[in-house]
């Protein structure tokens, strides 16, 4: 009967892709022969058309299969070319010598990536340019399924979270090879400078077993600006209220007709003392950094490679004021903190081409980096080390045709990490050989199918399977379900993932081994359009659940003096909900907004309980607006957050109590920027609005006392913040 049924639903979804008059196709720079992202692809006479995805890709259903179609891009000459519904359509573009002649297009600069059976939001430059975005960590201000929050009152690390959980469990990648993760996972956000990056693919739940079992409720992949399709030269220089200054270069030339080369240089300084609530505390720690990445680029006719590395430098240092660089912690009369990272990495990847089968291909990613962080936290030292080897080997194929394609191979994950922290030293050795293999069954538009499941042998955790599944089905032209299962493993970093806990007196008490961490994340989402007036309402809502087989467990509850770290003794689970919706009122004005609502519970101190400082209620709406040109454009985000469970401290003498629960409070960003030939200036406000959490420390004026506490920060510590730049371009 289920096997009638299945055969049945084949030949219905393979007649309908039969039936259906929609083209697909590539858009291509001509002279690089490199897929185009955000192509605009429009069917000639009509308001029907698309935008090519991150490989230069789309898929449109015609109005009319004898219609023509417009392709257009952003400093390239547009093309008007006739369907062929024969196959799949490659189509390249030529770069448009005559700035007169240039054709200026809008396109979206988020969008679902609408070919994808994972849930993917792809975020562009041009969204990035709607903030300040200094760093990797702030370039989701303007995005509703990313949350940014200060982890302390002290350090001024930031953390994310997705579906509702740390953001230790979303996978983020640079270009498919792990990046932000081990010990730089508290600080590595602000190791990517803004100004590097090209478009962020956001995927909600679990990703695909070709790029490893970590990704637990989501993937951060982060493309950064390539050689061969880079600005000849760019530059930015920003400065803020607080004194915070930062200067970018990057620099892109061909060096033949094969190869290419980027030079990448980002530096910040701040050397103020910001303490706004006076509490003797700086708000902000003082900071500096020096990061620098050199890439090459081969193209070939039958392959592609490219090598880089980057050698970066950051140095924190705060505290009480007074506290400045190169004072030693240990002996200093004031409290102090102080970071010192030092990171190096040699990354690469092959691919062996088939001009004649392009559906056909090998490919080799690899990375090997050293990380250094020494630093320490009032009396107490933290010296950490880490070095990672990491190589995938793909091989990726059709099945008969283009209906059944898969990919396939090996991977290494090699991680040896030594931590000191006061008088306790913690080191382990992981060696983690895998194989893959992922099918994909597209039949027609309508409908994908993407199975796979993975093995991997951890020399300390023994096994691990996992297996993943999504599917999309596309119920009209407007209307589509996706849907997802899969599992995840990681290993916890006890140290750095509980940074924010050692600005305190709090005592570490791990109370045994931490065992690798194991979820199931299942959900999907439905995307839809309604027609308002000659414009659509585009809605997205997404549902996912998250539970954990075992998850490390951070007790603050317990005792208000100590954190107690075990393995979940009971349930442990989140759900997601959110529903977003954009709507274009006209060519120059468009909004977006989104509710989202959390349930995240573990069980804590031997009781199912709601997670700290996750709000269960979050409301966003963001607001663009850009005159003809682009010669002015105005952003703004508001975002407001509801309460938040705080952790007990009823066991602490009365005066250094705190509340069950944080209030809600509202937070406001914007900014203006005026556009010119040769680039842009800009100025905008965070947090202009000026809200802040009222005595964030507790026991401010005593910090080497057992009641000294700056770990409970619900709220941003330092008020509204100005900024002001330029962004500097010579197109290549």
């Amino acid at each position: 009967m289920v096997k009638h049924i299945f055969i049945l639903i084949t030949s219905i979804l393979l007649a309908l892709s039969t039936e259906a008059q929609t083209v697909r196709g590539m858009i291509g720079n001509g002279a690089e022969h490199e897929p185009l992202i955000g192509a605009t692809v429009q069917e000639l006479g009509t308001q029907n058309g698309v935008i090519t995805d991150v490989n230069g890709q789309f898929s449109l259903k015609l109005e009319n299969r004898e219609s023509k179609l417009v392709i257009s891009y952003s400093g390239f000459i547009a093309d008007t070319v006739n369907v062929d519904l024969s196959g799949m359509m490659h189509i390249m573009l030529e770069e448009n010598a005559s700035e007169l002649e240039e054709v200026v297009v809008q396109a979206s600069s988020t969008f679902l990536d609408d070919r994808e059976s994972k849930h993917i939001e792809v975020i562009t430059e041009a969204e990035l340019t709607k903030a300040a975005c200094c760093n990797l960590s702030e370039s989701f201000e303007t995005n509703a399924s990313v949350d940014v929050s200060f982890t302390d009152a002290v350090s001024g690390a930031k953390t994310i979270r997705m579906l509702g959980l740390d953001g230790r469990y979303v996978q983020i990648n640079r270009e498919n090879v792990p990046n932000v993760r081990g010990l730089a996972g508290r600080y590595g956000l602000s190791y990517v400078p803004g100004t590097w990056v090209q478009s962020i693919d956001v995927g909600k739940g679990a990703g695909t077993v070709v790029n490893g079992f970590e990704s637990m409720t989501g993937q951060i992949n982060v493309e950064l600006k390539k050689p061969e399709s880079s600005e000849k030269v760019y530059l930015n220089g920003y400065a803020n209220s607080f004194g915070r200054l930062e200067i970018n270069a990057n620099h892109a030339r061909d060096i033949n007709d094969q190869w290419s080369t980027a030079l990448l240089f980002h530096s910040n300084y701040f050397n103020n003392e910001v303490d706004q609530n006076d509490d003797g505390f700086m708000d902000i720690p003082k900071g500096r950094q020096i990061n620098v990445m050199n890439r090459y680029k081969y193209h070939g006719k039958n392959m592609e490679s490219q090598i880089g590395f980057t050698v970066m430098r950051d140095e924190k240092a705060g505290g009480q004021l007074g506290f400045d660089f190169g004072d030693d912690f240990r002996t200093s009369a004031q409290y102090g903190f102080e970071n010192n990272t030092t990171r190096a990495e040699v990354f690469g990847k092959t691919g062996l081409l088939f001009p004649h089968k392009p559906y056909k291909g090998w490919g080799f990613i690899y990375s090997a980096s050293y990380l250094d962080i020494d630093g320490g936290f009032g009396r107490d030292n933290y010296q950490g080390t880490e070095k990672t080897l990491y190589g995938n080997v793909i091989f990726q194929n059709i099945i008969g045709n283009s209906f059944h394609q898969y990919k396939t191979g090996v991977s290494m994950l090699y991680d040896e990490f030594d931590e000191v922290y006061a008088d306790s030293a913690f080191s382990r050795q992981e060696v983690v050989p895998g194989l893959y293999y992922e099918y994909t069954f597209s039949p027609g538009e309508k409908f994908t199918l993407l199975a796979g499941a993975r093995t991997d042998f951890h020399n300390l955790y023994g096994t691990y399977f996992t297996p993943r599944l999504h599917s999309r089905f596309q119920f009209t032209e407007n209307t589509t379900l996706r849907a997802a299962i899969g599992r995840g493993y990681r290993t916890p970093n006890t140290i750095v993932e509980n940074s924010n806990i050692l600005v305190s007196s709090r005592q570490l008490i791990i109370e045994e081994n931490p065992e690798s961490e194991v979820s199931w994340n299942m959900g999907g989402s439905l995307v839809t359009a309604v027609n308002i007036g000659d414009k659509k309402l585009n809605l997205i809502a997404d549902y996912f659940y998250t539970m954990f087989e075992n998850q490390l467990i951070y007790d603050m509850d317990q005792n208000a003096s100590q954190l107690r770290v075990y393995n979940l003794r009971g349930k442990s689970y989140a759900h997601s909900f959110q529903l977003e919706g954009n709507y274009q009122f006209s060519d120059r004005f468009s909004a977006k907004a989104a509710y989202k609502l959390y349930d995240v519970q573990a069980t804590i101190n031997g009781e199912l309980q709601e997670v700290p400082f996750n709000a269960r209620d979050r409301f966003f709406v963001n607001g663009s607006y850009a005159t003809k040109f682009d010669k002015w454009e105005a952003d703004a985000t508001l975002q407001w957050f509801g309460s938040k469970r705080l952790p007990d401290t009823s066991n602490k003498p009365a005066e250094f109590q705190r509340g069950s629960a944080s209030p809600d409070f509202f937070l406001l960003n914007a900014q203006v920027s005026r556009g010119f030939r040769w680039g842009n200036i800009y100025i905008g406000s965070e947090n202009l609005l000026g809200f802040t959490q009222d005595d964030p420390i507790i026991d401010s004026e005593n910090p080497f006392s057992d009641n000294f506490d700056a770990s409970l920060v619900w709220a941003p510590v330092a008020g509204r913040m100005v900024y002001a730049g330029f962004r500097y371009k010579i197109k290549g």
